[in-house]
């Protein structure tokens, strides 16, 4: 058991002792200071000023990060935290210090030194290999605000983006950012167009393809061709609802489009139909402001008539309610105009409650609406009526949007993971796993009053 440290102890003789017993056994180096004191019962630092204070026929030399060492008379003084002992040990006669031969620069083991290092920075970078260059930029052209929908929530396309963006980062790839729009007359702005060909000249080889938030449909000069004509990179976009015929453009081979197979997304839900329920009057609500039915609601059509019959199946226009066409000019109110811009189809709140009004009326157990979008605007069309004992009808979508489960909404899910994976193959030159689409329902929780108690009767209840 150690003594409590007194400071006026002399340790001068008790270290001499302790050195000499290290160097008769051939050793250099000496105990810890946390080791001598306890032995000797000193604070520590008493005992590391005795040991620097130490005079005899040898001496004492610290050596960072190891400890303490023995230097003999002659000994060359070690500038490593190797202890010198192996290298004189051998040539010492056991219990004599003063005939030790001295240790010239030849006993003395050098490292090799490290030719890839240099004191200049610029040399040093000489000396490592430089990568590779390749194609590691993507860059995003569009703006946020036209991947918004109605709801406040983000729309499919910047959803989509967002996944892009998460892969590609953790691919090592660098996105930048184009947020090219359009003025009010609905041309490009020049100053985004210059904006925009100056990055493309930038990044030059650098550039692995670009990704649109928005193509700029319907405009005078679609955003995609104007793309299309400044880079020969993939240029790729998302369609997360089908494309009107008419629209439907022409596509170099450099430009590529992702989505869906949507005959086969109609027919998926068709089939979830057959196989769940029994025969009810179904109503198709197409796209606000397309007259036709889209390519999944044809499809969907098909596969219920194949195998309910003709009779179960209705759909209901845009054009059957607004036979003059809907307005495509913004009210005057600035309500109004707001209400314009978060639509992208140019509908009012009124037009909404319009159309499903005459839908409501059509006495149908089942809605499928084109998207998602369109199933929670019916929602919120019967939660905002409130109207006591009004029967209502089950609610479909296509597309499964963030608020479908939490509103109760039966959704198809189309599989973007495996498009992602394709546009991710495209910027790369590789994709990681091939993958196809399965196109799958979700359905709605079992308490939901719109997805899972009424399709749950499986029978027509009006």
């Amino acid at each position: 058991m150690s003594a409590e440290p007194h400071e006026s102890v002399d340790l001068r003789p008790a270290l001499l002792d302790l050195v000499a017993e290290v160097v008769d056994q051939g050793g250099r180096e000496l105990p810890s200071l946390r080791d001598l004191s306890a032995r000797f019962g000193v604070a520590p630092n008493t005992v590391k000023k005795a040991l620097l204070e130490l005079e005899g026929p040898f001496q004492i030399e610290p050596v960072h990060g190891k400890g303490f060492f023995v230097r003999l008379p002659g000994e060359a003084i070690s500038t490593t935290a190797e202890s010198p002992a192996s290298e004189t040990a051998e040539t010492i006669p056991d219990g004599s210090l003063d005939d030790a031969p001295e240790s010239g620069s030849d006993s003395q083991v050098s490292p090799d030194p490290d030719l890839s290092y240099s004191p200049v920075p610029e040399e040093g970078r000489a000396m490592r290999p430089e990568p590779d260059e390749r194609p590691d930029t993507v860059l995003v052209v569009g703006q946020v605000l036209s991947a918004t929908d109605p709801t406040g929530a983000p729309g499919a396309r910047f959803q989509l983006f967002l996944q892009m963006r998460h892969n590609l980062q953790g691919m090592g790839m660098t996105l930048a950012w184009a947020p090219v729009g359009y003025t009010e007359s609905g041309a490009i702005n020049p100053n985004d167009r210059r904006s925009l060909a100056m990055q493309l000249a930038g990044l030059g080889d650098r550039l692995a393809g670009v990704l649109l938030i928005d193509p700029g449909y319907g405009k005078d000069e679609p955003l995609w061709s104007l793309v299309a004509e400044a880079t020969e990179k993939p240029v790729v976009w998302f369609h997360s609802v089908p494309l009107p015929p008419s629209l439907q453009p022409v596509l170099p081979p450099h430009c590529h489009i992702l989505e869906p197979d949507w005959e086969e997304v109609g027919k998926s839900m068709g089939r979830w139909l057959l196989e769940n329920h029994q025969p009810q009057k179904i109503l198709l609500l197409p796209p606000p402001g397309r007259g036709d039915l889209p390519a999944h609601l044809v499809a969907l059509r098909e596969t219920l008539v194949d195998g309910w019959g003709p009779r179960w199946t209705a759909n209901l226009s845009w054009f059957d309610v607004f036979p003059a066409g809907l307005p495509k000019h913004s009210t005057r109110t600035l309500l109004g105009k707001i209400r314009r811009t978060l639509h992208t189809a140019g509908l009012a709140e009124f037009e909404l409650d319009r159309f499903f009004r005459v839908a409501a009326g059509l006495k149908a157990s089942l809605w499928v609406c084109a998207d998602d979008l369109l199933a929670l605007a019916a929602i919120d069309h019967f939660e905002a009526r409130q109207l006591p004992n009004e029967p209502r009808p089950g609610i479909v979508g296509f597309g499964n949007h963030p608020f479908a489960l939490a509103r109760g909404l039966c959704t198809v899910d189309f599989s973007w993971p495996s498009f992602i994976e394709r546009g991710l193959e495209l910027f790369t030159g590789y994709g990681r796993r091939a993958r196809q689409p399965r196109y799958s329902v979700v359905p709605a929780p079992s308490h939901s009053v719109y997805g899972g108690n009424i399709l749950g009767r499986n029978e027509d209840w009006w």
